[in-house]
Protein backbone atom coordinates (compact mmCIF):
# COMPACT_ATOMS: atom_id res chain seq x y z
CA UNK A 1 0.00 0.00 0.00
CA UNK A 2 2.96 2.40 0.86
CA UNK A 3 4.07 1.66 -2.77
CA UNK A 4 0.80 2.68 -4.34
CA UNK A 5 0.43 5.73 -2.44
CA UNK A 6 4.02 6.87 -3.68
CA UNK A 7 2.98 6.28 -7.11
CA UNK A 8 -0.59 7.97 -6.87
CA UNK A 9 0.62 11.02 -5.01
CA UNK A 10 4.00 11.16 -7.90
CA UNK A 11 1.15 10.71 -10.48
CA UNK A 12 -1.36 13.66 -8.58
CA UNK A 13 1.05 16.11 -8.53
CA UNK A 14 2.01 15.53 -12.24
CA UNK A 15 -1.69 16.21 -13.03
CA UNK A 16 -2.25 19.14 -10.68
CA UNK A 17 1.21 20.66 -12.27
CA UNK A 18 -0.07 20.16 -15.78
CA UNK A 19 -4.15 21.45 -14.97
CA UNK A 20 -2.54 24.54 -12.95
CA UNK A 21 0.20 25.15 -15.83
CA UNK A 22 -2.61 24.27 -19.26
CA UNK A 23 -4.96 26.87 -17.81
CA UNK A 24 -5.57 30.19 -16.80
CA UNK A 25 -6.89 30.77 -12.90
CA UNK A 26 -10.11 32.26 -14.47
CA UNK A 27 -11.12 29.10 -16.26
CA UNK A 28 -10.08 27.02 -13.29
CA UNK A 29 -12.75 29.21 -11.57
CA UNK A 30 -15.49 29.51 -13.75
CA UNK A 31 -15.11 25.41 -13.92
CA UNK A 32 -15.57 25.23 -10.60
CA UNK A 33 -18.59 27.60 -10.07
CA UNK A 34 -20.09 26.14 -12.68
CA UNK A 35 -20.37 22.80 -10.64
CA UNK A 36 -21.15 24.10 -7.88
CA UNK A 37 -24.26 26.39 -9.35
CA UNK A 38 -25.59 23.40 -11.07
CA UNK A 39 -25.79 22.12 -7.73
CA UNK A 40 -27.60 24.50 -5.96
CA UNK A 41 -29.82 24.65 -9.18
CA UNK A 42 -31.14 21.60 -7.94
CA UNK A 43 -30.88 22.31 -4.76
CA UNK A 44 -33.19 25.56 -5.41
CA UNK A 45 -35.38 23.21 -7.87
CA UNK A 46 -35.62 20.56 -4.49
CA UNK A 47 -36.41 23.76 -2.48
CA UNK A 48 -39.18 25.15 -4.96
CA UNK A 49 -40.87 21.78 -5.68
CA UNK A 50 -41.07 21.13 -1.34
CA UNK A 51 -43.36 24.77 -1.38
CA UNK A 52 -45.91 23.10 -3.48
CA UNK A 53 -46.10 19.47 -2.02
CA UNK A 54 -45.52 17.93 1.21
CA UNK A 55 -43.47 14.87 1.12
CA UNK A 56 -41.95 12.83 -2.41
CA UNK A 57 -42.99 9.47 -1.90
CA UNK A 58 -43.29 9.51 1.92
CA UNK A 59 -40.30 11.60 2.78
CA UNK A 60 -39.88 15.21 3.79
CA UNK A 61 -37.91 18.05 2.04
CA UNK A 62 -34.42 17.48 4.32
CA UNK A 63 -35.03 13.56 3.61
CA UNK A 64 -35.01 14.16 0.21
CA UNK A 65 -31.86 16.61 -0.12
CA UNK A 66 -30.30 13.93 2.10
CA UNK A 67 -31.00 11.55 -1.24
CA UNK A 68 -29.30 14.20 -3.21
CA UNK A 69 -26.84 15.06 -1.83
CA UNK A 70 -25.23 11.61 -0.93
CA UNK A 71 -25.90 11.23 -4.40
CA UNK A 72 -23.12 13.99 -5.02
CA UNK A 73 -20.55 12.71 -2.58
CA UNK A 74 -20.44 9.02 -3.55
CA UNK A 75 -20.50 10.27 -7.34
CA UNK A 76 -17.80 12.93 -7.33
CA UNK A 77 -15.57 10.93 -4.73
CA UNK A 78 -15.68 8.24 -7.65
CA UNK A 79 -15.16 10.36 -9.99
CA UNK A 80 -12.14 11.74 -8.62
CA UNK A 81 -10.46 8.68 -7.83
CA UNK A 82 -11.49 6.56 -11.00
CA UNK A 83 -11.98 9.58 -13.98
CA UNK A 84 -8.86 7.63 -15.17
CA UNK A 85 -10.91 4.77 -16.41
CA UNK A 86 -12.71 7.21 -19.21
CA UNK A 87 -10.03 7.39 -21.39
CA UNK A 88 -8.93 3.64 -21.30
CA UNK A 89 -10.11 3.72 -25.17
CA UNK A 90 -7.32 6.46 -25.96
CA UNK A 91 -4.97 4.62 -23.85
CA UNK A 92 -5.96 1.69 -26.08
CA UNK A 93 -5.91 2.95 -29.12
CA UNK A 94 -2.68 5.10 -29.18
CA UNK A 95 -0.90 1.87 -27.55
CA UNK A 96 -0.12 3.26 -24.33
CA UNK A 97 -1.51 0.29 -22.92
CA UNK A 98 1.41 -1.70 -23.87
CA UNK A 99 3.68 0.70 -21.88
CA UNK A 100 1.28 0.27 -18.66
CA UNK A 101 1.12 -3.87 -19.15
CA UNK A 102 4.94 -4.26 -18.47
CA UNK A 103 5.45 -1.72 -15.49
CA UNK A 104 5.95 -3.49 -12.04
CA UNK A 105 2.68 -1.93 -11.34
CA UNK A 106 -1.22 -3.19 -11.30
CA UNK A 107 -2.70 -1.94 -14.27
CA UNK A 108 -5.65 -1.36 -13.50
CA UNK A 109 -4.19 0.84 -10.43
CA UNK A 110 -2.01 2.82 -12.99
CA UNK A 111 -5.24 3.23 -15.70
CA UNK A 112 -7.42 4.55 -12.80
CA UNK A 113 -5.22 7.02 -11.57
CA UNK A 114 -3.82 7.90 -14.92
CA UNK A 115 -6.44 11.19 -14.63
CA UNK A 116 -7.03 13.22 -11.50
CA UNK A 117 -9.15 16.02 -11.75
CA UNK A 118 -8.40 18.02 -8.72
CA UNK A 119 -11.58 20.44 -9.60
CA UNK A 120 -13.46 16.97 -8.49
CA UNK A 121 -11.77 17.44 -5.13
CA UNK A 122 -12.82 21.16 -4.56
CA UNK A 123 -16.15 20.51 -5.28
CA UNK A 124 -16.28 18.02 -2.68
CA UNK A 125 -16.16 21.15 -0.51
CA UNK A 126 -19.48 22.95 -0.57
CA UNK A 127 -20.92 19.37 -1.08
CA UNK A 128 -19.80 18.33 2.40
CA UNK A 129 -20.76 21.50 4.17
CA UNK A 130 -24.13 21.41 1.99
CA UNK A 131 -24.65 17.45 3.57
CA UNK A 132 -23.25 18.04 7.14
CA UNK A 133 -26.56 21.06 6.98
CA UNK A 134 -28.43 18.94 5.71
CA UNK A 135 -27.61 15.49 7.96
CA UNK A 136 -28.53 17.73 11.39
CA UNK A 137 -32.05 19.09 9.83
CA UNK A 138 -33.05 15.57 9.10
CA UNK A 139 -34.04 14.52 12.48
CA UNK A 140 -32.24 12.53 15.54
CA UNK A 141 -29.46 11.00 14.82
CA UNK A 142 -27.31 8.33 16.68
CA UNK A 143 -23.88 7.04 16.25
CA UNK A 144 -25.06 3.87 15.22
CA UNK A 145 -27.07 5.33 12.65
CA UNK A 146 -24.02 7.81 11.11
CA UNK A 147 -21.72 4.74 11.19
CA UNK A 148 -24.09 2.62 9.37
CA UNK A 149 -24.58 5.53 7.08
CA UNK A 150 -20.70 5.97 6.81
CA UNK A 151 -20.30 2.18 5.85
CA UNK A 152 -23.18 1.98 3.19
CA UNK A 153 -21.93 4.96 1.13
CA UNK A 154 -18.73 3.46 1.61
CA UNK A 155 -20.02 0.12 -0.23
CA UNK A 156 -21.48 2.84 -2.36
CA UNK A 157 -18.03 3.87 -3.58
CA UNK A 158 -17.09 0.16 -3.95
CA UNK A 159 -20.30 -0.79 -6.26
CA UNK A 160 -19.05 2.18 -7.78
CA UNK A 161 -15.20 1.04 -8.70
CA UNK A 162 -16.59 -2.08 -9.94
CA UNK A 163 -18.81 -0.30 -12.59
CA UNK A 164 -15.83 1.63 -13.35
CA UNK A 165 -14.25 -1.26 -13.83
CA UNK A 166 -16.32 -3.18 -15.70
CA UNK A 167 -16.53 -0.41 -18.04
CA UNK A 168 -12.42 -0.64 -18.26
CA UNK A 169 -12.70 -4.19 -19.16
CA UNK A 170 -15.13 -3.73 -21.97
CA UNK A 171 -13.05 -0.83 -23.24
CA UNK A 172 -9.92 -3.33 -23.18
CA UNK A 173 -12.26 -5.70 -25.02
CA UNK A 174 -13.89 -3.63 -27.67
CA UNK A 175 -12.41 -0.10 -27.68
CA UNK A 176 -16.01 1.39 -26.75
CA UNK A 177 -16.93 3.36 -23.78
CA UNK A 178 -18.41 6.14 -24.40
CA UNK A 179 -21.93 4.40 -24.34
CA UNK A 180 -21.51 2.19 -21.30
CA UNK A 181 -19.95 5.98 -19.74
CA UNK A 182 -23.10 7.63 -20.30
CA UNK A 183 -25.72 4.65 -19.68
CA UNK A 184 -23.84 4.31 -15.83
CA UNK A 185 -24.15 8.35 -15.78
CA UNK A 186 -27.79 8.49 -16.78
CA UNK A 187 -28.75 5.49 -13.73
CA UNK A 188 -26.77 7.31 -11.16
CA UNK A 189 -28.80 10.45 -12.01
CA UNK A 190 -32.16 8.35 -11.80
CA UNK A 191 -30.71 7.81 -8.06
CA UNK A 192 -30.09 11.09 -6.98
CA UNK A 193 -34.11 11.02 -5.32
CA UNK A 194 -35.49 8.33 -3.66
CA UNK A 195 -35.95 4.97 -5.65
CA UNK A 196 -39.42 4.75 -4.23
CA UNK A 197 -40.64 7.34 -6.56
CA UNK A 198 -40.65 4.56 -9.21
CA UNK A 199 -42.28 1.19 -10.34
CA UNK A 200 -41.34 -1.57 -9.07
CA UNK A 201 -39.06 -3.35 -12.03
CA UNK A 202 -37.01 0.49 -12.26
CA UNK A 203 -36.61 -0.45 -8.28
CA UNK A 204 -35.46 -4.07 -9.00
CA UNK A 205 -33.17 -3.20 -11.80
CA UNK A 206 -31.76 -0.09 -9.82
CA UNK A 207 -30.94 -2.68 -7.13
CA UNK A 208 -29.90 -5.97 -8.18
CA UNK A 209 -28.86 -5.22 -11.89
CA UNK A 210 -27.09 -1.67 -11.68
CA UNK A 211 -27.69 -1.23 -7.93
CA UNK A 212 -27.63 2.53 -7.88
CA UNK A 213 -29.95 2.39 -4.72
CA UNK A 214 -27.34 0.46 -2.56
CA UNK A 215 -25.23 3.55 -3.32
CA UNK A 216 -27.24 6.04 -2.21
CA UNK A 217 -31.32 5.33 -1.18
CA UNK A 218 -29.89 2.74 0.96
CA UNK A 219 -27.35 4.95 3.17
CA UNK A 220 -29.85 7.70 3.19
CA UNK A 221 -32.73 5.45 4.40
CA UNK A 222 -30.31 4.26 7.09
CA UNK A 223 -29.50 7.45 8.56
CA UNK A 224 -33.25 8.11 8.88
CA UNK A 225 -34.14 4.97 10.22
CA UNK A 226 -36.13 3.75 7.19
CA UNK A 227 -34.14 0.68 6.42
CA UNK A 228 -34.72 -2.79 7.67
CA UNK A 229 -31.22 -4.68 9.34
CA UNK A 230 -31.41 -7.29 6.30
CA UNK A 231 -30.59 -4.75 3.92
CA UNK A 232 -26.92 -4.36 5.63
CA UNK A 233 -26.80 -7.92 5.25
CA UNK A 234 -28.01 -7.84 1.56
CA UNK A 235 -25.65 -4.53 0.39
CA UNK A 236 -22.31 -5.62 1.67
CA UNK A 237 -23.16 -9.18 -0.37
CA UNK A 238 -23.97 -7.29 -3.46
CA UNK A 239 -20.75 -5.15 -3.03
CA UNK A 240 -19.10 -8.54 -2.82
CA UNK A 241 -20.74 -9.76 -5.48
CA UNK A 242 -20.08 -6.75 -7.66
CA UNK A 243 -16.34 -6.27 -6.73
CA UNK A 244 -15.39 -9.99 -7.30
CA UNK A 245 -17.15 -9.87 -10.71
CA UNK A 246 -15.44 -6.63 -12.19
CA UNK A 247 -12.06 -7.76 -11.13
CA UNK A 248 -12.65 -10.97 -12.78
CA UNK A 249 -14.06 -9.66 -15.69
CA UNK A 250 -11.32 -7.21 -15.47
CA UNK A 251 -8.25 -10.07 -15.65
CA UNK A 252 -10.28 -11.88 -18.57
CA UNK A 253 -10.45 -8.85 -20.86
CA UNK A 254 -7.09 -8.37 -20.07
CA UNK A 255 -6.00 -12.37 -21.16
CA UNK A 256 -8.04 -11.50 -24.63
CA UNK A 257 -6.09 -8.70 -25.04
CA UNK A 258 -3.73 -8.69 -28.15
CA UNK A 259 -1.40 -5.00 -28.74
CA UNK A 260 -2.83 -3.23 -31.46
CA UNK A 261 0.30 -0.52 -30.91
CA UNK A 262 2.41 0.60 -34.16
Amino acid sequence: MKKYFKVWKQIAIMNLESQYGSGSRLNTALLIAGKIIRLFFVLAFLIYLFAHTKTLAGYTLYQTLLFFMTFNLVDITAQFFFRGIYVTRNLVKEGYLDTVLVKPINPLFRIASHTIDFLDLLTLIPVVGVLIYVISNVGPLTYQSVSVYLFLCFLGFLIAMAIHIIIAALAVSTQEIDNEIWIYRDLMTMGRFPVDIYSAPIQFILTFVVPVAVMISIPSKALIGNLAFEWIFTSTTITFVFVTFSLWFWNYCLKQYSSISN
